[in-house]
């Protein structure tokens, strides 16, 4: 199975998990192959795949700072 975009992989992982199939397998994106082998990497991939189709879609924020380094004023 290729994805052409990460928000595609993210929201076929979605319907992996909504369908109980989360405990061992493999998607590919791109030509690159993200293999799970239990729940917790399934979802610690599926943190990955968001993280990356967040930035692709311009949604994420890397970082937040605070003004005056924090200090009121």
């Amino acid at each position: 199975m290729a994805f052409t975009t990460w928000t595609a992989l993210y929201n076929a992982m979605l319907t992996t998990m909504s369908s109980g199939n989360a405990s061992i397998g493999s998607v590919s994106a791109g030509g690159k192959t993200i293999t799970y082998k239990s729940n917790k990497e399934f979802l610690e991939q599926l943190q990955f795949v968001k993280t990356m189709a967040d930035q692709e879609s311009g949604a994420y924020v890397s970082r937040t700072y605070a003004k005056q380094g924090g200090r009121g004023v």
